[in-house]
């Protein structure tokens, strides 16, 4: 097993040059292209909540706390995309028709873009796959787990890893059992709401550089306008919803503090975060909808604090990904990807490491090797 080890991971460095990303500070862009998916580097580490004040919109009189986070993160700069949505949906196909018998693809799974044609899953003719897409939580986590696993094509690689897909049950009482938050070693997630409130609306620079929260996730207190972006729009959303939403990156001047784009408008984006302990079939979303029904409203969904309860398994939104701050194929932590990182890697595996174990298993073989592979490979979008 060793040598299989050695053999593919040196097969791997092969393919890829080195490269770098370079440490910045917190309104200095940091971003890492992985599996096409710009991710961005959410810094300012310890931020405070949001105030009572800042967010008594939220439908509690008293405001609700959320924004801060302790640790570096990353999120991606668009939401998910239908051509990243058919290549998971390709993928898990063969165990989605398995496990549900279903010979067509449910809204749930494919969203309103993806549909099987002649017994394959495509693209909706006519249909952008740069457009937003859309699925359920449950599917989302399993996208995530893929993520996790270097897109091994396994059944075990979209069942297990960041959310352990056993919980996803309802029992006879109407209780719903599913994992609350992800892994703690989860290389890519679902974003809590504290994670997507920061990227959002959190800016470093404001008060004098103590920090604070901007109203609406366009780096202003003024909400911003739907329409198209060559008439004034500034976000993805308007009355023609025979060509709304339109592709993401479509508003490239409309920012978070952070640089993330599309945060309002496209689609409701999911969070991980139960709407109570005792909810897990809820999950706050936040965001708005292309279908612009609640702009101008004193409950305009762009609101800071302002996130409403989804259902997990019937109900659609879209992924912004959470990825940690480090690239997952960087194992020695020097900002690079290359050969040093293949051959650590092959060290730990001989020796048994523990951190060779990327499937988590408890056991050292040819899958701890290719998911190390998969990871590896995302960097050539990186280098």
């Amino acid at each position: 097993a060793a040598g299989a080890a050695a053999g593919a991971a040196a097969g791997a460095a092969a393919a890829a040059a080195a490269g770098a990303a370079a440490a910045a500070g917190a309104m200095q862009e940091d971003v890492i292209e992985i599996y096409g998916f710009e991710q961005v580097l959410i810094g300012d580490p310890g931020n405070r909540n949001t105030t009572g004040e800042e967010t008594a919109w939220f439908g509690d009189p008293d405001g609700r706390e959320m924004g801060r986070v302790d640790e570096l993160y990353r999120l991606s700069r668009y939401e998910l995309s239908v051509a990243q949505h058919l290549e998971f949906v390709q993928a898990y196909l063969p165990f989605y028709q398995k496990n549900t018998g279903n010979n067509h693809i449910s809204f749930t799974f494919g969203g309103s873009s993806i549909e099987l044609i002649g017994g394959v899953a495509a693209i909706i003719p006519g249909d952008s796959p740069q457009r937003p897409s859309e699925m359920n939580w449950e599917y989302m986590a399993r996208y995530v787990n893929w993520l996790h696993h270097g897109k091994l094509s396994d059944e075990w690689a979209f069942e297990s890893g960041v959310y352990d897909t056993s919980t996803f049950y309802e029992d006879d009482d109407g209780v719903y059992h599913h994992q609350a938050a992800h892994s703690p070693n989860a290389r890519f997630w679902i974003p809590t709401l504290d994670e997507w409130t920061k990227g959002a609306h959190w800016d470093p620079a404001l008060e004098d550089g103590v920090g604070g929260y901007w109203q609406f996730p366009n780096s202003s207190n003024t909400e911003p306008l739907p329409g198209f972006p060559d008439q004034g729009g500034e976000r993805n959303a308007g009355d023609d919803t025979s060509v709304f939403p339109l592709e993401i990156g479509s508003y490239p001047e409309i920012r978070s503090p952070w640089g993330l784009l599309d945060l309002a408008g496209g689609y409701w984006e999911y969070t991980e975060t139960p709407t109570a302990s005792n909810r897990l079939g809820r999950r706050w979303q936040r965001g708005s909808w292309y279908v612009d029904d609640s702009y101008g409203s004193e409950l305009a969904f762009d609101y800071l604090g302002l996130a409403w309860s989804i259902t997990i398994d019937n109900s659609l939104a879209t992924l912004r990904l959470a990825s940690a701050a480090v690239h997952p194929a960087d194992l020695n932590r020097d900002g690079c990807v290359n050969f040093f990182d293949v051959s650590l890697f092959i060290r730990w595996f001989i020796d048994g490491d523990e951190r060779a174990d990327l499937r988590l298993d408890g056991s050292f073989n040819l899958d701890d090797v290719h998911v190390f592979q998969g990871l590896f490979n995302m960097s050539e979008d990186l280098l």
